[in-house]
């Protein structure tokens, strides 16, 4: 059960890749990309958005399935971590344009957390490309989530747990050149699950990008820098933060008529009053992926690293496919 949406989104990009593509200027200039790290993903993040609101008199319909695997050990400064984790996010969303300067939308998750089954692949994976593995020794695809401060158990559990997440709304406002895009997380989800935080939050953000040429070919950039207000969760509330500055960039190379290459970076301020980066760093996230375009959709895919700080899964893999015309 839990590799079936792996699998589902591995043989969508098989048929998708064998589908034709046909002239469209409208792009995809981002990757939906969260921080899923099993403490940080309850909280009301929006994923990396497009700067350009949908298309009018279209339904821009979205799918996407992250699995992010977390592997980190610490015992410092007066606190203990422990998390073995593998997070797995199906993702629906859909926008839709509301006259000609606002975009309404959105996005509702089902969430599962357990030991998974990479830790194997990742394992070998960074011995490949030089990357440290010296928080992957022990059992594999084992699930423990444990944190400990002044010698207080703040949370433990080695019970898997899987439910719906916490549902966002979102509304979307054209300013020229740039989009102001405003969100608010309702408390669907389950804080003893680990699918939701227990509380509303709001975020805001400004939204802008353009295209440029690079060896004859479209090169498109964006950026984007906000803000995340959270509302008083139920899970390790008294070490909460009221704010997170988060922030982002992108650049996606069109190489053909039907396919992109693309990498983007994403960053988040500390959720938490921790000590340990693990738990209370700032965290700033690679995505290195491409898009297969059809004829008003596209198929996404990108593998996750987790680049500096420690506070997000070290490895993640994204797969999505988005349909923005008729």
């Amino acid at each position: 059960m839990r590799s079936i949406g792996f699998v589902a989104a591995t043989a969508a990009f098989c048929c998708c890749a064998c589908i034709p593509a046909q002239a469209d200027e409208r792009v995809a200039d981002a990757f939906p990309i969260r921080n899923h790290n099993p403490f940080l993903q309850i909280f009301g993040l929006p994923a990396f958005q497009n700067s350009e609101l949908a298309a009018p008199g279209v339904t821009d319909f979205g799918i996407s399935y992250d699995i992010a695997n977390d592997a980190d050990d610490a015992d410092r400064l007066g606190e203990r971590l422990d998390i073995d984790a593998e997070s797995q996010v199906l993702n629906i969303s859909a926008r839709r344009r509301i006259g000609k300067r606002f975009e309404l939308g959105v996005d509702v998750p089902w969430v599962r957390h357990s030991g998974g089954f990479l830790d194997d692949v990742i394992y070998n994976f960074h011995n490949a490309v030089g990357l440290s593995n010296s928080s992957r020794e022990g059992l594999d695809n084992r699930y423990r989530l444990f944190f400990e401060q002044e010698g207080q158990v703040l949370y433990d559990t080695d019970v898997p747990t899987s439910g719906l997440g916490d549902v966002q709304v979102s509304l979307a406002m054209e300013l020229g050149k740039a989009t102001l895009r405003g969100a608010i997380k309702a408390p669907t989800g389950d804080p003893d699950k680990l699918t939701g935080s227990g509380a509303a939050d709001f975020s805001l953000g400004l939204y802008g990008g353009g295209t440029t040429d690079f060896l004859n070919r479209d090169l498109s950039y964006s950026g984007f820098a906000g803000v995340l207000l959270l509302g008083n969760g139920e899970v390790m509330n008294e070490l909460q933060r009221s704010t997170v500055p988060f922030g982002g960039a992108a650049l996606r190379w069109h190489a053909t008529p039907r396919i992109a290459l693309a990498t983007q970076v994403s960053v988040q301020a500390a959720y938490f009053d921790a000590r340990l980066d693990e738990l209370g760093g700032t965290t700033v996230q690679l995505s290195i992926g491409a898009d297969i375009r059809m004829r008003t959709s596209l198929f996404r895919f990108a593998i996750v690293e987790d680049i500096a700080g420690g506070a997000a899964p070290d490895f993640a893999l994204h797969l999505s496919f988005r349909s923005f015309g008729d």
